[in-house]
């Protein structure tokens, strides 16, 4: 390890102390001592499809620690995808409210007639400032007298550092350490119900031939891997395996694209909600996918996954928990630049079809 290199991870090890510091102090300056039980309890946890998904672990810790309470959930998100999509039991949340940001106002007013006796925090990747503020709102705005959950958040400095030296969980365990109090075993468990498509066509695919999944979706055009590089992937697996496509409406012309240049392959580009995936899932033999919500599904069908990502940000948190997945990304000397926009989508574009075969290959 390099001078440099120790310099910048104390600089981060100090911005994380400073951060949980102020955090610890403020929550029991302001918070009461936890007590064994609760009435009614309100969590939150922003996001889309990807953050909703890596957080029900935790949601249903929390569920099994306080069984006969009321507990809801409040998500604020503008993403298209949510909590509401998820099919989720039916016994884990009481009420779920999912709004959009320009909504926050008007369900504060709600949630402080309700008297919450507890709130969660599942951790967000906030600042200082936001975290403080939201705690201070949750106690003398929402009235809300016990409360946990807030972390140091991300540090955005020196990540190739981080990549590199530090062992980072990924989100699901990040929020499962969270809730350490509880000192429960942290066996990963979705609640999430699946659902038979209604699709015949899908559900004769599925029970006569051996199914891979090619999850092309995402948010980010940065995050993808090209068509080309799909279309060159189904021809080496070959007639063995049925492929199916799945993405949202975004990704149906490319989809098309790809079945027009192969043999193997079905276009089901937003034809599945999420229960009837998760079902698609499940009979499938493997996944390979973009880091993307749907990737984090493939853990909740315990599904081999092959997981494409790109280097922008720092990906460790959003790897696959199953053990027996991959991880193909290439660190680049652009890595970690955090952008949304790139001119040439290197760090995708550098795995190759052969590469990611061999790794199919391997779990197969």
């Amino acid at each position: 390890m390099t001078f440099g290199d120790k310099t910048a991870l104390r600089y981060v090890i100090t911005v994380r102390f400073i951060r949980t510091t102020i955090v610890d102090f403020l929550s029991k300056l302001i918070f009461k001592k936890q007590k064994k039980e609760y009435k009614k309890i309100l969590i939150n946890r922003d996001g889309a499809f990807g953050d909703s998904i890596v957080a029900l672990p935790s949601l249903s810790v929390i569920r099994q620690n306080h069984p006969s309470a009321q507990i809801d959930l409040l998500s604020i998100t503008n993403s298209q995808v949510s909590f509401i999509e998820l099919n989720l039991d039916k016994h884990l949340i009481n009420k779920l409210y999912v709004v959009k940001k320009n909504e926050r106002k008007y369900i504060l007013k709600t949630l402080k007639k309700e008297n919450y006796d507890l709130f969660i925090q599942i951790p967000q990747n906030i600042g200082i400032y936001k975290s403080a503020r939201n705690m201070l709102l949750v106690r003398f705005y929402l009235n809300i007298k016990s409360a946990f959950g807030w972390d140091c958040g991300r540090v955005k400095s020196f990540m190739r550092q981080q990549k590199k030296y530090f062992r980072t969980p990924t989100e699901t365990y990040r929020f499962l350490y969270s809730l350490k109090k509880y000192n429960t075993d942290v066996t990963l468990n979705y609640p999430i119900i699946a659902k038979r498509p209604k699709e015949c066509v899908i559900e004769n695919i599925t029970s006569q031939k051996k199914i891979v999944v090619f999850l092309i979706g995402g948010k980010l055009q940065l995050k993808k891997w090209p068509s080309v590089n799909w279309t060159k992937l189904a021809n080496l697996i070959g007639d063995q395996y049925k492929i199916l496509i799945l993405g949202g409406t975004d990704e149906k012309f490319e989809a098309e694209k790809i079945v027009s240049k192969t043999k193997n392959t079905d276009n089901f580009c937003s034809e599945l909600s999420i229960p009837e995936l998760h079902y698609v899932l499940m009979k499938s033999q493997l996944a390979i996918s973009h880091d993307t919500g749907a990737m984090h599904l493939c853990d909740v069908a315990k599904l081999k996954t092959i997981a494409l990502f790109s280097t922008r940000d720092l990906s460790n948190k959003w790897h696959p928990n199953n053990k027996e997945s991959i991880v193909i990304e290439k660190i680049l000397p652009c890595s970690f630049c955090l952008k949304t926009i790139c001119s040439n989508n290197i760090c995708m574009t550098n795995i190759t079809p052969a590469e990611v075969y061999d790794a199919f290959e391997k779990l197969i």
